[in-house]
Formats: C-alpha cells, sequence, structure tokens
C-alpha cells in the first residue's frame, strides 16, 4: 500500500516520458529563435532565392534592415551586434533542435532573453511594471505584451538549462552516455555513476538506472 501511495503521488509510472517537456520546450523555441535570426541576419529574404545556389541565400537589404532596426534601442555598435545575436539565435535554434551543448547555449539566450525585458521596461519602474504585468496577465488583458512575452520566454530557457536537452532525445544525453561509459571502462568500475544522470527530470525517484 504504502509503495502503491508512492508511486501515486510521485507518479514514478510515468518517468519514461520525462524526456517530453525538454524535447518540446526545445522544438518549442528553436522555430523563434531560427526566424528571429534569420531576419536580422538576413538569410532567406531575398526574392530570387535558389535553394541549391548559397550565395543567393543572403539579401544585404535584410540584413540591413535588422541593423536599423537594432539601432532603435541603447546599444552601441548596432551593425556588429546585429550579427552577434542573429548569429546565437540562428546556432540556438540548430543546436536546441538535434539537442547539442543545451546548457551552454541557454546562458547566452538568457542574456537576450533578459536584455529584451530590460527594453520592454522602457526604463521604467520595474515595480510598476510588474504589478501591471501580474494584474493583467490572464485576467482582464488577455493580449501578450512584450514584457510578458520576453518574461515566458526567459522562464522556458530557464528550465531547459537546469533540465538539460532531455534524455533518449538528445545528442548531449548519447555524448553522456558514451563519455560516462568510457571513464567507467577505464577505471574499472561497474556503471553505478549512470544513477546520477544530470538529464533525469524527475531526480526524487530511487531507481534511476538508464
Amino acid at each position: 500500500m504504502v509503495k502503491f501511495l508512492l508511486g501515486f503521488f510521485s507518479f514514478g509510472w510515468l518517468r519514461g516520458l520525462d524526456f517530453l517537456p525538454p524535447l518540446l520546450l526545445r522544438l518549442f523555441l528553436a522555430p523563434l529563435l531560427w526566424v528571429s535570426g534569420s531576419k536580422k541576419l538576413g538569410l532567406f529574404a531575398g526574392s530570387d532565392i535558389v535553394w541549391y545556389n548559397p550565395m543567393t541565400w543572403f539579401d544585404a537589404a535584410g540584413y540591413q534592415a535588422g541593423v536599423e532596426a537594432l539601432s532603435t534601442t541603447p546599444m552601441p555598435l548596432p551593425s556588429m551586434m546585429n550579427g552577434v545575436i542573429g548569429g546565437v539565435e540562428v546556432a540556438a535554434a540548430f543546436l536546441l533542435i538535434i539537442g547539442l551543448a543545451v546548457r551552454w547555449i541557454s546562458l547566452p539566450l538568457l542574456a537576450l532573453m533578459g536584455f529584451a525585458v530590460l527594453l520592454a521596461l522602457g526604463g521604467g519602474d520595474v515595480v510598476t511594471a510588474a504589478k501591471n504585468m501580474l494584474m493583467t496577465h490572464g485576467y482582464t488583458d488577455a493580449t501578450v505584451d512584450q514584457l510578458t512575452l520576453g518574461v515566458m520566454y526567459f522562464i522556458m530557457v530557464l528550465s531547459l538549462f537546469f533540465m538539460g536537452a532531455g534524455r533518449f532525445s538528445s545528442v548531449d544525453w548519447f555524448l553522456h552516455r558514451k563519455l560516462q561509459r568510457s571513464i567507467d571502462e577505464k577505471a574499472g568500475t561497474t556503471p553505478e555513476s549512470y544513477d546520477n544522470d544530470p538529464f533525469n527530470v524527475d531526480a526524487t525517484m530511487e531507481d534511476k538506472k538508464i
């Protein structure tokens, strides 16, 4: 009875599906980052794109539009920063799709999302802005403003940073297993270290072997 209640409240029987939350977060964020980054870089923005000709993938006018849009924000060297931010977003989209270096790419993304939140505040009172967001979000105002979007994406990326790319569906997880096995074989130890799986969302279960 005790074991039944433990499993009932801990949902241990769903542990095999704990890879779904990070996977869905990755698949949700990747297209957003790809579109945002490719627009900043002027990728695929021309009217005469030939998919088998990489020389037609870059559009100077699209890139300049990204620079002009970024120049309206209080940021030095808008041309360079446009390329850096766009490059980070495009690289992050690719890495999130395959689940490679997800925790590492989450760090610059967190910085970008934090900066977006600061821009959404527009130099106003943080307490007042937070109060307005909490009072309107999901209650009297069904729209989603830039501040709410920035906070929402920041929370998503922060969740990915702590969860990692997820088990079974990421390159990170397979590389971790391979490297851990190599270390255990060289040390001549049993694979007990697999119990400490950094991609396991449910860390409260006693049986954590993968």
